[in-house]
C-alpha cells in the first residue's frame, strides 16, 4: 500500500466516502444519459490507464457500464493498479463542433484518494472469437429508452465504454493512419470479406463491427511497421474509449501483427487495334512543388510529391500497373505551387512534371487537357485549384479539339467542374465525361446520434448528377450511345445519385461495377469500410463491349501513393469494315 499524507480534508473524506458513495453502473443507469449526469457523485474503483490528462477506473466483476473516464488538468497522480475514492461532477459530454457525435461520459477534475495500491486489474471482457460479439446491424438512436446491446452495434460497444476490452484474433480492415489508428474486425471471418481481406460496405450494412485500435500515445514503438489490409493483429487489450465519432480500443502495449501477403495487383486490360483503354484515378492533391509554409492556410498542406516518390509511383502505375491506357481522366490535379495560395492556377508545372515521370517509366508522351479554374471557386485544399484533367495518347486517339468544354452552373458552385471532351478511335467518337463530385465533408459519423447518419452536400452530389445527364441529353443521339461517365463521384454504386445516372430515361447509363461481386466492389477504404466511390459509368450501347477492373494498389496500404484505386475499363471498338 503506498502511503499518504493524512490532512483533515482527506480524514473527512473517507468517513463519508462510504456512506455517499454510488457504484459506477449506478452512475450511469440503463440509458445513454448518465442518471446521475450533472451531478456531485463519490465512487470508486480500480484504475485501469493512466495518460497525460486523464485515466480510467473500473469496477472489478462486472460486464457492462463499469468503467468511467476521470478528466483531470494535469498528469493524474493515480497510478495503475490503484483503488481510488473519487468526488467529481458527472459530465455527459459531447464536443461543440462535432454535436452528431454520441456523448461521453466523464467525471471532472475529482478529489482523488488512493485507499491501496498494486490490485489486481478487473479482468478484460473478451470480444469475438466465441465470446460476446457486436451485432452486425445499427438502430434508430432513442434517447429515451435503455440500451440494447444485443440488437445494436452503438448499444454493445456504449455499454462497455470505459472497460478493458480484450479482443483475441483481430483482422485489419483498415490501414495504419499517420495518427498511428488501425481498423480491425475481432473475428476471422466476416459476410463481407473480401480477396484481400478488406470488408465492403452494401446498400444495407456498414459493418459496425469494425472498431479502431489506437496506439497508446505512452508506449514508444507501439507500430513496428504500419499495418495493411489483411494483416493480422495479436492479441489486443486496452480500454474503450469514444473520440472524434468513433469507438477506439487504447491499447495497453505494443501492437504486433502476422503480416498478410501482399498481392501482385496489374490490370490484365490492355489497349489493343480493336480495344480502346481508358481509366480514371484521382491522384490526391498532385503538385511537384514543395509549397512554403509561410503560404499554405496549415502545415499539413505542406508536401513533396517528386522527394518522396509519389510522383515517380503514380507514374509507374500508370505506365505498368495500368498498361498505359489511352485515355485517363485524372482527379485533383492542383496547379503548379501546389497549396500556396498565390496567383497560379495553371496546372502546366504538374502535368508537365507527371508526363516526364510517366515516360521515364516506360509508358508513352501523353498530351492533356486542361481547363484552369478560377482562383479558389472549385473546393479542395486552399491555393491548390484542384481540377479534373485528361491525359490521351495522341499516338492512339485523336481529341476533337472543339468539343472539349466544362460542366457549369448552380450544381457546381464550389465545387470541381466536370469536363467533357470527344475522342476519335478506329473511326468511333466516344464522349468522355470526367467527373469530381462534391465531398461528404461535414457527414454525421457512422457511430452517431442520428441513425440513419446525413450526408455532406448529398444534395449537390444529386444535382451534379442531374447536371451532367443534362448535358449528355443534349448530344447527338449517336454520341449518347458512346458515352462514357467517370471519376470520383464521392459515393456509392447504390447511392442516390448514382441511382440517378442509371435510371435517366434520355441516357440510362451502366454501372459495370455492378457486374462483380458486392465485397470486390470497392476503390477506396474510409474507417476499415472498403467502399466504391469512383466509377466508370457507359451508354447502354457500350455494355457488351465493356471490360472492367478495379486496381487496388494503394487503398489497402498504409504507405499511399493516392489515396484512391485506379479503375480501368477496356471497350472493343473494331475498325468499321469496308
Amino acid at each position: 500500500m503506498r502511503t499518504i499524507p493524512i490532512l483533515l480534508s482527506s480524514l473527512l473524506f473517507s468517513l463519508s466516502f462510504f456512506a455517499q458513495a454510488q457504484s459506477i453502473p449506478e452512475i450511469y443507469g440503463d440509458g445513454r444519459i448518465p442518471s446521475l449526469n450533472n451531478q456531485e457523485v463519490t465512487t470508486e474503483g480500480i484504475v485501469t490507464m493512466v495518460l497525460e490528462d486523464r485515466f480510467w477506473i473500473q469496477t472489478p466483476d462486472v460486464t457492462r457500464r463499469a468503467g468511467l473516464l476521470i478528466l483531470t488538468e494535469d498528469r493524474p497522480l493515480a497510478r495503475r493498479g490503484d483503488r481510488v475514492a473519487l468526488r467529481g461532477r458527472i459530465e455527459h459530454f459531447v464536443p461543440e463542433n462535432r454535436p452528431m457525435d454520441l456523448g461521453v461520459t466523464r467525471m471532472i477534475q475529482p478529489t482523488i484518494e488512493v485507499i491501496s495500491s498494486g490490485e489486481a486489474l478487473p479482468a478484460p471482457i473478451q470480444v469475438g472469437s466465441g465470446s460476446i460479439s457486436p451485432p452486425g446491424q445499427l438502430a434508430p438512436e432513442a434517447f429515451d429508452r435503455p440500451l440494447a446491446p444485443g440488437e445494436n452495434a452503438i448499444d454493445f460497444w456504449t455499454a462497455l465504454i470505459g472497460m478493458r476490452i480484450a479482443l483475441p484474433a483481430t483482422a485489419v480492415v483498415g490501414p495504419t493512419s499517420r495518427f498511428q489508428d488501425t481498423w480491425v474486425i475481432a473475428a476471422e471471418t466476416h459476410r463481407n470479406l473480401g480477396q484481400y481481406g478488406q470488408v465492403t460496405a452494401t446498400l444495407d450494412d456498414f459493418n459496425p463491427e469494425r472498431i479502431l485500435i489506437q496506439a497508446n500515445p505512452l508506449i514508444g514503438s507501439n507500430f513496428p511497421e504500419p499495418f495493411r489490409v489483411g494483416d493480422r493483429l495479436a492479441p489486443v487489450t486496452g480500454i474503450l474509449d469514444y473520440r472524434f465519432g468513433n469507438f477506439r480500443i487504447i491499447a495497453e502495449h505494443a501492437l504486433q501483427s502476422t503480416s498478410a501477403p501482399q498481392p501482385n495487383i496489374s490490370s490484365r486490360l490492355f489497349g489493343e487495334p480493336d480495344h480502346l483503354l481508358i481509366a480514371s484515378y484521382n491522384v490526391e492533391n498532385l503538385n511537384p512543388w514543395v509549397e512554403d509554409f509561410g503560404r499554405v492556410r496549415s502545415p499539413r498542406d505542406v508536401d513533396d510529391a517528386i522527394g518522396s516518390g509519389r510522383m515517380t509511383t503514380l507514374a509507374e502505375h500508370i505506365a505498368t500497373l495500368m498498361n498505359a491506357p489511352d485515355i485517363i481522366g485524372l482527379q485533383e490535379i492542383q496547379d503548379g505551387d501546389g497549396a500556396e495560395d498565390s496567383g497560379v492556377v495553371s496546372a502546366e508545372r504538374t502535368l508537365r512534371a507527371l508526363s516526364l515521370e510517366i515516360v521515364e517509366a516506360g509508358g508513352p508522351e501523353y498530351a492533356w487537357i486542361d481547363i484552369p479554374p478560377e482562383r479558389n471557386a472549385d473546393g479542395g485544399q486552399p491555393g491548390g485549384n484542384i481540377r479534373n484533367v485528361f491525359l490521351y495518347n495522341p499516338d492512339r486517339t485523336e481529341l476533337l479539339t472543339d468539343s472539349v468544354q466544362r460542366i457549369d452552373g448552380p450544381a457546381f458552385v464550389n465545387s470541381r467542374k466536370s469536363v467533357a471532351a470527344q475522342f476519335r478511335f478506329n473511326g468511333h467518337r466516344v464522349v468522355v465525361i470526367n467527373n469530381h463530385f462534391a465531398s461528404k465533408g461535414g457527414s454525421d459519423p457512422l457511430f452517431g446520434q442520428r441513425q440513419p447518419p446525413v450526408e455532406g452536400d448529398a444534395e449537390q452530389r444529386r444535382a451534379q448528377a442531374r447536371a451532367v445527364l443534362e448535358f449528355a441529353a443534349s448530344l447527338a443521339p449517336e454520341l449518347r450511345e458512346s458515352l462514357v461517365v467517370l471519376g470520383d463521384f464521392n459515393d456509392h454504386w447504390f447511392s442516390e445519385p448514382l441511382r440517378i445516372l442509371t435510371t435517366h430515361q434520355t441516357v440510362p447509363l451502366y454501372n459495370p461495377i455492378e457486374s462483380l461481386p458486392s465485397e470486390e466492389r470497392f476503390t477506396y477504404v474510409f474507417q476499415g469500410n472498403a467502399q466504391a466511390i469512383d466509377h466508370i459509368l457507359i451508354s447502354q450501347g457500350l455494355k457488351d463491349a465493356a471490360q472492367l477492373q478495379l486496381l487496388a494498389i494503394n487503398s489497402l496500404n498504409a504507405r499511399q501513393a493516392a489515396d484512391h484505386d485506379p479503375l480501368v475499363i477496356s471497350l472493343s471498338l473494331p475498325a468499321p469494315k469496308k
